[in-house]
């Protein structure tokens, strides 16, 4: 899977650029427990933020390009990646089509996701949910790890 946090760095600037948006935060770096697959090292998780004037389905395919690109084969949701790239949320839409759906239909069970979405938007809440992303999180009962690098800092913009 080579150097993670390199492909992390890369996939930032590759956002940035290929959806030629302004980067409003980025959490720290979490090393998180491999959820819902078996026999894999732990993952490396971060969430960004970002302002674009470019539509849902545009900015997955260009996610979808920038996996490629860090040699992501779509084989399988559950195989070994070198990165994989969400979209969480996109202001208070709520999209439900093939291949795309927002918000993310598991982001409020996982503490990968809602760690590092809490340290840079800790109050955000969506119109589908009663709660804050901190208040979901305090109500979540999750015994994976999710540790932030001792080295890793938000960018808060």
């Amino acid at each position: 899977m080579g150097d993670r946090l390199t492909h992390i760095e890369q996939a930032i600037s590759d956002i940035k650029h290929r959806l030629k948006c302004e980067i409003l935060a980025i959490s720290s770096v979490y090393e998180t427990s491999p959820v819902g697959v078996e026999s894999q090292p732990d993952f490396l998780n971060c969430v960004c933020l970002v302002n674009t004037t470019l539509d849902a389905q545009k900015i997955l395919k260009k996610l979808l390009g920038i996996e490629k690109s860090h040699g992501r084969a779509l084989s399988s949701n559950i195989s070994p990646r070198t990165l994989d790239l969400d979209i969480l949320l996109f202001g208070e839409l709520t999209v439900n089509e093939p291949g795309l759906v927002i918000p993310h239909p598991r982001i409020t069970e996982r503490a990968f996701v809602l760690v590092p979405l809490a340290e840079i938007r800790p109050n955000l809440t969506h119109p589908s949910w009663t709660l804050t992303v901190t208040e979901i999180l305090e109500s979540l009962t999750y015994t994976d790890k999710v540790e932030k690098l001792p080295y890793s800092k938000p960018y808060l913009g």
